[in-house]
């Protein structure tokens, strides 16, 4: 019995034909048409430098040359046909390897436009991105099928991956030169002069908390802001005051990605937080009437809200990229949280080679470094929270947290633009003395870090019945 060629057989190998037919996409023309102009004026070899490599080339001859005019150009060598035939020679095939001496002559057949190195660099760049995609998607589709790869099986991790494959392929293929002040200088005025017309000194993601919107103009886009504290200090607390002020001020979008606690629990909080009713209760279900009305009218007005809630706890930072970027192309997102980085490990950062950290503070230091680079890539602020060490508590004169007390690795001070702890006294010492209610719900944020802006301490208040966080505000009487 014959088997029958389903749909997806007949697909792969009509592809298998084409590419074996038309080979790779390339323009040979334009290869030629690039060499040919920097033989005649070498001045334009540094600029094709900038923009190409040998990869650009898909003629063996000609990368052959362009790899020796490169040689030349660093020796401070003069590029023609005399120096060009001389270095190939010396190279290993020789001359003949790229089809002689006639074949550099062939360059300057047609006396290319030099004006138009530029189009012809264009041309290279646009087949490379179209060769690196096909040669991507045929490695994808042989991860699908390994029984040797690290993610064997895991349709989630191969999409992940994929997903990140393909977007590696405009990244690495784009080169883009420094700029001069002055091609942007009329961006950054368009910008001042935007602000101005708005009479806002909230440029960002606004926090709700006034006095941390006068000092930062709100959260940045592109920032890393790492909010820092001791266990149970209360960081989740803070962090969903942000997202559920960012939301209501300005409808802001929100995406929360949360390794500790479920989006049930999360839910809860946020519920006592805006009703004000306490979080014991909510989560027993030991509720009065009124209560019940007040969550049943909240909850409506809490489902309005762009907060986008995901709290698989094995999330990697690849995945919160690859999570974040779809949901951007579906609705408005202007803010990333993290809860927390020490629960996040460093897969897929590992490297080509797969190599392990060889410690805690190597790996931190890579997460780090890759919520920066995410905070950047995705054009939005990112608040990670994080642990400190216990250093504070060890501390006899002062148990107010410094930037040295930050767990694990010093790239967290270096990589963050904003850093800000989050104390309260009583927690730090809840033996020393009896404690009054007010010292209790007494707390402290501390701007430790701001790249683009002053440091400080905001007093605040920690309501722990609603699990919330309010400006502190001094008696009148």
């Amino acid at each position: 019995m014959v088997k029958q060629r389903t749909k997806i057989d007949v697909n792969f190998e009509s592809i298998d034909k084409l590419v074996s037919k038309e080979g790779l996409p390339h323009n040979l023309d334009a290869e030629k048409s690039i060499l040919g102009s920097v033989i005649l004026n070498n001045e334009l070899l540094p600029s094709v430098l900038e923009k190409l490599d040998m990869e650009d080339f898909i003629s063996p001859a000609n990368k052959k040359i362009f790899n020796a005019m490169k040689e030349l150009y660093l020796s401070g060598t003069v590029i023609d046909i005399i120096t060009l035939r001389e270095k190939i020679e010396s190279s290993k095939g020789g001359i003949g390897g790229i089809g002689g001496t006639e074949y550099l002559s062939n360059l300057l057949e047609g006396m290319p436009i030099l004006s138009n190195i530029d189009h012809y660099i264009n041309l290279l760049k646009e087949k490379t991105i179209l060769r690196k995609l096909i040669i991507k998607s045929y490695e994808i589709i042989s991860s699908v099928y390994s029984k040797e790869e690290e993610n064997s099986g895991d349709p989630s991790a191969i999409l992940n991956s994929a997903e990140k494959t393909i977007l590696e392929v405009g990244q690495e293929t784009m080169k883009s030169p420094p700029q001069s002040l002055s091609s942007f200088s009329t961006d950054v005025m368009t910008t001042i002069n935007s602000l101005v017309r708005r009479g806002e000194h909230v440029t960002g993601v606004p926090t709700g908390f006034p006095k941390l919107d006068e000092l930062t103009s709100g959260f940045q886009k592109k920032d890393l802001i790492l909010l820092a504290a001791r266990p149970s200090v209360g960081k989740t607390a803070f962090a969903l005051s942000l997202a559920l002020n960012a939301a209501k001020k300005g409808k802001y979008g929100v995406v929360f990605f949360s390794l500790e606690m479920s989006k049930e629990q999360l839910f809860f909080r946020m519920l006592s937080q805006e009703t004000f009713v306490e979080l014991s209760r909510i989560r027993s279900g030991y509720l009065s009437k009124e209560n019940t009305a007040k969550i049943t009218r909240k909850l409506d007005d809490l489902s309005r809200f762009p907060i986008y809630v995901d709290d698989n706890p094995s999330v990697t930072i690849l995945e919160i990229g690859a999570k974040t970027r779809r949901l951007k192309t579906q609705t408005n997102i202007d803010l990333v949280i993290i809860d927390y980085l020490q629960l996040m490990t460093s897969k897929g950062l590992e490297g080509d080679d797969k190599r392990r950290f060889e410690n805690r503070n190597q790996e931190v230091a890579a997460i780090s470094r890759a919520l920066k680079i995410l905070a950047k890539d995705l054009e939005l602020p990112v608040v990670a929270l994080s642990q400190l060490s216990r250093a504070p508590e060890k501390r006899g004169d002062s148990t107010e947290p410094v930037l040295s007390d930050l767990r694990d690795s010093g790239s967290l001070e270096q990589d963050a633009d904003l850093v800000l702890f989050l104390h309260r006294p009583y927690m730090s010492d809840r033996k020393k003395k009896e404690w009054t209610i007010d010292e209790k719900a007494k707390a402290t944020l501390i701007i430790a870090k701001q790249r683009n802006g002053p440091t400080g301490e905001l007093p605040l208040v920690f309501n722990e019945s609603f699990t919330k966080f309010t400006p502190f505000a001094p008696s009148t009487e």
